[in-house]
């Protein structure tokens, strides 16, 4: 990775000293060491009176990051990657390996589709930029390996990892910089919209005990987002005419500043009513209102929360540190927004998380004041309930609608989205990781399932009674794939389809043909021995929900429109259930008909000792009779 020389700390703490890395001398505590949530000791012969009160006279609280802290100015970047040796006493940072080259590509083909609406432009200007500036390149590995450690839940905790160490090298080489030798803003104005989803995502992700620890969480992030963000200050004009131009111009139609809505009303009306000044809360309600006001997408709608953050005047976040609970329940507003968003992966179900929190912390005294957002609250909740009834049709048009996604068929474009969704989904299958145990197997496994995928969609017709299909559920408002599902649908008359394991995937480069040999025929035994051949059915081989997607109706409504075709031709619909999954499929109307299993290896064993026992449980279900 390109380097960036810097003279190396002589004061800083003793966590960065062990780990090599530049400490920005912060205290009580550094940034890395609040990034990395660690404890951070400072040696005691380098603390002076004179120090900290050098340090406090700065600001009343840390500010997180200290950048433009380096003594002298900084060579530019290297022209090429930079490989250190097992001697090189760089502390810029380790070598370039082949995690970095996975986060890179992850990043590129899902990360950065899963935030940011916008187009194809802003992922090109990062990318220049990033392979100029390490630190934004770190951060953009980092914000892979945080999105990584979600879609991957069995290895949550190594990509957290990962990302912290990434994240914590981003922000000491960021205070390295001399700001006076910077010839373009843009970068670091990239860094601080970057920095700032992987800090609200570390944030948002933690589920503390008491909202008094939520609340200093969420002031520590407001420190580091603000910290960066304010390096901006007095270079808005150079941004508003660099090649963001575009990029803030859209932003703008999300951004409305008029502030018209009514949702902040009640709030506005009780701030007024104080005897105190409270001017710095009436500004962050205006700048909370426009939030509301803005009608973007949920992952547009992102940007606009985080540009509240650093828009809110520094008086409000100094009575959000204080605890004022005329702050505690303007925040509460911000959490409510927060809960619109929670279809992204970054936020989830932590608005409503933090503003039951807040209201249950604030206690009666404060009731009133929390009526209105958990009024709001409770509405938003009833529409989603409301909306995921699914209506059982006869006949199943070409595009089901749904408050979340879109039920249609997808075109050859989406098959490598559809290839992704698959692997993902299925990691934590263990059979998956017996049949495709490497990582160049699992690529190759991704370029079949692509290929396979978009010769079915050029190739299938469209009609909806086909003898195959995949179906994609898909948001409405974003574009983006959530989940999909595969079929077949065989007749007397139609020949049976060759199962997946049983055809070209047995010579995937790495895979271990045995396991998929020894699955597709204890399948099809199983399958002959409790259903026959040669009955009539649709037969639902896949149904995979993006895990960023998952617990929000995909898979179901998915396995529903499905099951809508096969009644329409009075069909049962068969499939072969993981054990994990035969509870969903039973809600469903799925019922156990047989079952089988077989010995694999355990996962990440270096031996091939057959130590797991693999299952699988065989369900059909029956549409309904005539006069229902």
């Amino acid at each position: 990775m390109m380097r960036r020389r810097h003279k190396k700390s002589r004061r800083g703490c003793l966590e960065c000293k062990r780990r090599h890395i530049k400490c920005d001398e912060t205290r009580p505590q550094c940034i890395n060491c609040v990034t990395a949530e660690r404890a951070c000791p400072y040696p005691a012969s380098t603390t002076s009176p004179a120090s900290a009160a050098s340090a406090s006279s700065k600001s009343g609280s840390p500010q997180m990051p200290r950048a433009g802290c380096s003594p002298g100015p900084v060579p530019g970047p290297a022209p090429g990657l930079h490989l250190l040796d097992d001697d090189d006493d760089d502390d810029n940072g380790p070598p370039v390996n082949l995690l970095h080259m996975e986060l890179l590509y992850h990043y590129l083909t899902d990360t950065f589709a899963s935030y940011s609406p916008m187009s194809d432009t802003l992922q090109q200007i990062i990318m220049r930029h990033a392979l100029r500036e390490p630190y934004l390149m770190y951060q953009v590995l980092a914000v892979s390996a945080r999105h990584l450690s979600v879609l991957r839940p069995q290895q949550a905790d190594y990509y957290h990892d990962q990302a912290i160490e990434l994240q914590t090298r981003a922000l000491s080489l960021f205070n390295a910089i001399d700001l006076a030798s910077l010839t373009s803003r843009v970068p670091v104005f990239v860094f601080s919209s970057t920095l700032g989803f992987h800090a609200l995502y570390d944030m948002l992700s933690h589920r503390d005990d008491t909202f008094a620890s939520a609340l200093a969480r969420f002031t520590g992030y407001l420190r580091l987002h603000r910290g960066v963000y304010h390096v901006m200050d007095g270079h808005g004009d150079e941004i508003a005419q660099s090649e963001l131009k575009p990029i803030i111009e859209l932003g703008k139609q999300w951004y409305v500043m008029a502030g018209e809505g009514h949702e902040c009303d009640d709030l506005r009306a009780r701030i007024e009513a104080r005897t105190e000044e409270l001017e710095a809360a009436r500004r962050a309600i205006s700048l909370l209102q426009c939030v509301f006001d803005g009608k973007p997408t949920p992952a547009a709608r992102i940007h606009v929360l985080l540009a509240w953050t650093t828009m809110i005047p520094r008086p409000f976040v100094a009575m959000l540190e204080a605890g004022r609970p005329e702050a505690m329940a303007v925040l509460a507003y911000y959490f409510l927004a927060l809960h619109l968003c929670r279809e992204v992966w970054i936020i989830g179900d932590s608005g409503r998380f933090l503003l039951e929190s807040v209201a249950a912390y604030l206690g009666p005294e404060w009731a009133p004041w929390m009526e209105r957002p958990c009024q709001m609250l409770q509405e938003v909740e009833a529409v989603i309930c409301a909306t995921t009834i699914v209506t059982t049709a006869k006949a199943v048009p070409m595009a089901t609608q749904h408050a979340q996604f879109a039920i249609q068929r997808p075109s050859a474009a989406d098959a490598p989205r559809i290839a992704r969704i698959h692997l993902a989904a299925m990691d934590t299958n263990p059979l998956l990781h017996a049949q495709f145990p490497t990582p160049s197997s699992l690529l190759a496994l991704e370029d079949f399932l692509t290929a396979e995928t978009a010769d079915a969609l050029s190739s299938s017709p469209s009609s909806p009674s086909s003898s195959s299909g995949v179906l994609v559920a898909r948001d409405p408002e974003t574009g983006v794939v959530a989940g999909f599902a595969k079929w077949d649908a065989t007749t007397t008359t139609v020949k049976k389809k060759t199962k997946l394991e049983e055809g070209e995937l047995r010579y995937a480069e790495g895979c271990r043909r045995e396991f998929l040999d020894g699955y597709a025929a204890l399948a099809e035994e199983a399958k002959k021995r409790s259903f026959g051949h040669a009955t009539p059915c649709y037969q639902l081989n896949f149904v995979c929900t993006d895990p960023a997607y998952q617990g929000r109706g995909a898979g179901s409504l998915l396995t529903r429109t499905v099951l809508d075709m096969a009644a329409a031709e009075g069909l049962p619909v068969y499939l072969e259930s993981t054990m994990v999954a035969v509870p969903l499929y039973e809600k469903l109307g799925f019922r156990a008909i047989d079952g089988f299993e077989m010995g694999i290896p355990r996962r990440g064993s270096s031996s091939d000792e057959l130590s797991e026992t693999y299952r699988e449980i065989c369900m059909v279900w029956y549409p309904p009779p005539a006069h229902e």
